[in-house]
Order: structure tokens, then sequence, then C-alpha cells
């Protein structure tokens, strides 16, 4: 017995149709799953920093010593401000690694001890300002052919060694000064993945801020301003504020440009913000002058008024800039001194050696 063609034909279109309607209920099932997604990202986003921050609270850690500090008969009060810029953790070079990383901040640390101890001789520095530029990690995926110049994923880069790293950093400070502020801005590669692939807020140099901010949720002496991103904005700036003395903090990424530090597009770009702090209806905030990083280099520049501050790197041998930028900067960080009753920078120390 043979089929006829029509009979093959409804036998055909009742596979087909049997086909389509497992394909729609899949589909409905999937909108449905999506559904939920959508509404509970918000309680999955509060689980998982509720889970960190009681992980964390297990973990007893001391508070740090407050200093005993000679304080120098001069009224003159000045403030420390310690720039972290552009360590790159996880970063891979002929001379440098995360080990090398660790090592020169820990140096720096010791030699920020020593600067200002010298300046506690004629001047009162009971306090601190951290400001961290960003890109304290080197990230994972932020260019093709990043995999071969790194020597760790971005769970070591953050849990372990950028967490173990800026943790010591900030517990030296906080035995050096009596009052400690820290100011952290994000960098272009904490980006999770290329541009465009999450949201805006995820960042690894955010996620370190935030844990190791949860690390010293019991240290008094300590305050912590990590600029949150909102409606769309990654939170990509901050402004710190010295008694009369103000600075807009970025990463730097911002100043397009090549062939090192793009003059004309800083100048451009900080003009248009000074003018848009200076409007009262304008959401932007005002400030007197700029620090950023990016570059890995050392600029001190001054112009419509405002001193634009650049922090080098403690990287070394980047043979990336070396050959597509014409730049290699030695290993440094930045720090300086502000009178804060006059609103003015007292000390620059444009290059802390690190090597």
């Amino acid at each position: 017995m043979t089929l006829k063609d029509k009979e093959i034909a409804d036998l055909i279109a009742e596979s087909e149709s049997e086909k389509v309607k497992d394909l729609q209920q899949t589909i409905n099932r999937l909108h449905k799953q999506v559904d939920k997604l959508k509404n509970n990202q918000d309680e999955l986003v509060d689980a998982i920093y509720n889970a960190v921050q009681d992980s964390i609270a297990d973990i007893d850690i001391p508070p740090v010593k407050p200093p005993k500090l000679t304080v120098a008969k001069s009224k003159n009060e000045e403030v420390a401000v310690i720039m972290l810029a552009d360590w790159q953790m996880g970063k891979k070079t002929p001379t440098y690694n995360s080990e090398i990383c660790q090592q020169r901040i820990a140096q720096y640390a010791k030699k920020v001890q020593e600067i200002t101890a010298i300046h506690r001789k004629s001047h009162n520095i009971k306090k601190a300002h951290i400001w961290i530029l960003g890109d304290i990690v080197e990230g994972i995926d932020i260019f093709p052919g990043q995999a071969w110049v790194v020597d760790s994923g971005l769970y070591r880069q953050l849990m372990k060694n950028g967490l173990e790293t800026l943790t010591n950093f900030i517990r030296e400070m906080l035995a050096t000064f009596d009052e400690v502020k820290v100011t952290s801005v994000i960098g272009n590669h904490g980006r999770i993945g290329r541009y465009g692939t999450f949201h805006p807020e995820d960042n690894a140099d955010r996620i370190l801020y935030e844990t190791t901010k949860l690390m010293f949720s019991g240290e008094k002496r300590l305050e912590w301003v990590n600029p949150e991103a909102f409606e769309g904005d990654r939170g990509w700036y901050a402004v710190d504020t010295i008694g009369k003395y103000s600075c807009l903090l970025v990463h730097g990424d911002q100043f397009r440009g090549q062939l090192g530090i793009p003059w004309y597009g800083v100048k451009k770009k900080v003009v248009a913000w000074k003018a848009l702090g200076s409007q009262p209806d304008m959401p932007f905030p005002n400030f007197k002058d700029l620090a950023f990083g990016h570059w890995h280099q050392q600029l001190t520049w001054t112009d419509a008024g405002i001193t634009m501050r650049c922090s080098p790197s403690p990287e070394s041998n980047n043979y990336y800039a070396a050959e597509n930028l014409g730049a290699l900067g030695l290993p440094a960080q930045r720090m300086m001194f502000v009178n804060a009753k006059k609103g003015i920078v007292t000390a620059d120390y444009e290059n802390v050696w690190l090597d």
C-alpha cells in the first residue's frame, strides 16, 4: 500500500504544525524566564552585595593604631595628597608583574612616610587624602591579544593581589596619619569586556574599591568616596575638596589623542568642564585643579587658571607604548601637600621614584 501525494502532504503539514507549536511553546517559556530574570535583577544584585558583606564580616581585621605624632610648633597646617594611578595589577612586561607591583607600592608607602616626616618638621600634617585615579587592575579582555601580557586572571587581580596591595597601603597610611580620606575613580582597564557589553557600572576598579572599603568598615578614621553610576552614566569623575582647595579627579581616558599626552585635548575638555561647573544651573561641580592618570607620564601644566597634573605609573618597560606612542615612562607615583586654609598647593612631588 502506497501513500498518495495528498496524504503525504497532509502528514508533512501535520508534522510542521507540531514543530511550530513546540517552537512557540519554547519561545513563550523563554519569554517568561527573561521576564522573571528582569524582575529579579535588583534582588540578585542585592543578594550578591549582601553575600560579600556577610563573608567579609566574618574576617576579624583589627583597627590600625593611630600614630603618635610630634606636632610642629608652626601653625601652618597642611594635608598630604597621595595619588595612586595605573598599577595595571596583572600586567606582565620584562621588568614588571604583580609581585613587582606589590613591592613598588610597598616602597611607595615608605617614601610617603619619609617625605611626610620631613615636612612635619615645619608643618602640622595630621590628615591625608588618597586619590585613586583608575586602572589599578589590568583587566583581561580590554584589547585583542591582552591574554599574552597578563600574569593572572581577573579573580586574582581583584581578590588576591589587588585587594592585598591596596589594603596594606591604606593600613600604612592609617598608621601615619590621624585621618585618611580616599576618593576613587574608575579606569578604562577596569571595564569588563568590550565597550557596551555590560552595564556601565560594571567595572573591576569599582569592585576592588568597594571590596577594600568593606575591609575597613570598622575603621572610624577612614572616609571613602567611590562615585556610583546612575542612569547610564558610569560614575567617571569625582571632586575632592580640601578646605578652600578643590580638584577634579578623572582617569584620563576622556582625553583623546595619539603620540603621548594630548595637550590640546586636555586643555579643551578641562576648560569646558570648568565652564560647566561655574554655572549654578548645571549638574557638573565646580573645581580648581585637575588630577588624572592613564598616560603613564608625569605632567604639570597650568592654563586658564587650572593646574593639570598627570600621575605616572609604577609599571616599567611597556614596549607597546614605546613602539606606538614613542613614550616609555619610568616607575613612579605622585604626591603633594595642600594648605587647606589658603586653598593652595605648597609642595608637589611630581615623581616619587619606585625603581
